[in-house]
Order: structure tokens, then sequence, then C-alpha cells
């Protein structure tokens, strides 16, 4: 079933921005009653396109059920070198991650700065839209302009359970730390780890270091690698 975002405009009705229109008539060769999918504000709805021009309008019929995890993870994604952003980005998405903070760790080799930082941010955040549809997932993933370590130490306050996958921790794993918890923080390293330095402020901020297992993931599989732990765990993943 072709899924398309859409923009509310009155009761039942809904219409697609031009670059999903763009998709639906001239990639598809969609038409007048042909079934899709919307996704609006956070939903999924069973669809029908209700006319083509000036503008492509479709008509909601029911609500279907929520693809969207139960936990909210946001994931501290150290700035890693390369490509690496565009993987974890998709991935994560697909996987159900609620946000991405890039962030500025002592390691980092990569850096976004000034104008490049708007551009990168953009760039992810159309991959995140990308991934999100191909999904089948009702929310975007925000995607947002890289905090400093300390900025971060500040932030992650506000969630309820902060993780910390390390691969000196050894003993704790996820199961062991996830009580319940809705509103997960994930933070993920990059290519050089975090230092020990860093590991005793995250620790003083309420962090909780925990072991993804005996193996050790490169920096842009290891928030993929929690983050389907966690879900698991939770039962988001059955």
């Amino acid at each position: 079933m072709h899924r398309f975002f859409a923009e509310r405009t009155d009761g039942d009705t809904v219409m697609l921005p031009p670059e999903e229109e763009n998709h639906a008539l001239r990639v598809l060769r969609l038409g007048v009653g042909d079934e899709c999918q919307a996704l609006l504000e956070g939903r999924v709805y069973a669809a029908v396109i209700r006319e083509t021009s000036p503008r492509v309008a479709l008509t909601l019929k029911e609500t279907l059920p929520s693809p969207e995890p139960s936990v909210s993870v946001t994931l501290y994604q150290g700035i890693p070198k390369g490509d690496k952003m565009d993987f974890i980005t998709q991935k994560c998405t697909e996987a159900g991650v609620c946000r991405i903070v890039p962030v500025e760790f002592s390691r980092c080799v990569a850096r976004w700065e000034g104008k490049d930082a708007a551009k990168k941010q953009a760039r992810y955040q159309r991959i995140a839209a990308e991934a999100a549809k191909q999904s089948g997932r009702a929310a975007v993933p925000d995607i947002a302009l890289p905090l400093s370590f300390g900025a971060m130490c500040a932030q992650i306050a506000q969630h309820s359970l902060i993780l910390v996958p390390w691969e000196e921790e050894h003993g704790n794993g996820i199961r062991a730390k996830w009580q319940g918890e809705k509103d997960v923080a994930m933070i993920i390293g990059p290519e050089g780890g975090i230092s020990p330095e860093e590991i005793d402020r995250l620790k003083a901020a309420g962090a909780k270091p925990v072991t993804l297992g005996p193996r050790i993931f490169r920096t842009e599989t290891a928030g993929l690698a929690a983050m389907i732990s966690l879900l698991t765990i939770s039962g988001d993943m059955e």
C-alpha cells in the first residue's frame, strides 16, 4: 500500500504536499479512487484519492494501528566520520527512534560547523523522512543541530532513563537497567569511544553505563543494536 505524508485541511479531507503529489501522480500514476495510506500528525490512516486537480486531495477513512514504539528513544550520537551518519539516521529511523541529537565528544574527529551544520541537519532530516515513510512509521524523527558534550549533559536530565553503552562496562545489560521507563536517552560515543572523564561526567548527570555483550560494535551500529535490544525487552518488536 502506498503511503504519503499529508497536510490537514478540513474534516476528513487532507492534501498532499507538492513533492508527494509529484510522486503519486507522475511516478506511481495514481488517480481518483485509488486507495493509499496517509501519514498525518503521528497517525496512519486508510485513505482514498478524492481528486487530483488542482491539488491531490485524500479522504480519510479509518485510523490504522500505530506503528510507533511505546518507548520514546532519543539517540545522542557522537558525530562520526564520513557518511556513517546516513546509515545511523536511516536505520535508527526504521527501528523507531524518536529523535537524533549529534554530540561533539572529545574524541570526535568530524565536526559540524556554521552553515555546514544547517546543511547537514537538513540532509539528515530528509533521510529520516524517507526512511519513516518506507518503514511505515507515523512520525518522522527530529534531527537536531549538534550539541557540545557539556550541553548534552545538561539536557539529558529531562529523560526518565539515561543509558550509555560502553565497552568497559561488564555485567550490566539494558535488561538490568530498564524498569519500564517510557522516555529513554541512549548515548553513543564516536569512533574513538567515550573517554573515562566523559563517563564520569555522564554518571554524575544520572547516566547508567550498560554493556551490549562481549563484542564491540562500531559507532554506526551501536545505537541501532542498543535500540533494538531495548525495544525487544519492552515488547515493541513483537
